[in-house]
């Protein structure tokens, strides 16, 4: 089972590069996998550049860059298959996952809370994990915005733990690290 979920990550890893058309710093992906209802994915990349830029959101891809979105959107379907298929597998089971790839470092934070039965939608889970992945400057939010943040931080201290493993891929070998971290979702 170990080498099927390197594999996965593995292929997580190459499709996720391959859907960054330029340059770039980092990726860093959000997914969950719900029972009652389809799951979320979405991704942002840093592009590679002198100056700090905001980060490029997944789905706006195919217009800037003149992609056929019709292929670009399989692509992103075969990446969330992908991630499904790790949940599968997984002994626990989480409910959403970030993904980064930053510095050479495959990164997989996992999840365990009932996001189904949480008291944050969709929208405002989003919110949050873009203030703390990120790092989006609360300076930059509504009021709302800043009000959730200041919330969902309080709460956040008193959280289960979140499994992290990292894993550094090169062409022959493929190495973890694993360790406990407070939660961070």
């Amino acid at each position: 089972m170990q080498s099927e979920i390197q594999n996965i990550y593995s292929n997580i890893e190459n499709l996720l590069v391959r859907l960054v058309p330029e340059k770039w710093e980092s990726i860093y992906l959000y997914a969950s996998v719900m029972k009652r209802r389809r799951g979320e994915m979405y991704f942002y990349y840093f592009p590679k550049k002198i100056l700090k830029v905001n980060p490029v959101n997944c789905y706006q891809v195919p217009d800037k860059f003149g992609i056929d979105e019709h292929s670009y959107n399989q692509s992103l379907e075969k990446l969330y298959r992908l991630i499904q298929s790790l949940n599968v597998i997984m002994v626990p089971k989480w409910t959403n996952i970030t993904i980064s790839i930053e510095n050479g470092m495959f990164k997989i934070e996992y999840n365990y809370n009932e996001i189904e039965q949480s008291k944050y939608s969709d929208e405002e889970r989003r919110i949050v994990w873009g203030y703390r992945h990120l790092h989006i400057p609360i300076e930059k939010m509504n009021l709302k915005e800043k009000a959730l943040i200041e919330t969902y931080n309080d709460e956040a201290r008193i959280k289960p733990s979140v499994y992290t493993e990292k894993i550094v891929i090169t062409k022959d070998v493929v190495s973890s690290e694993n360790q406990e971290v407070n939660n961070q979702y």
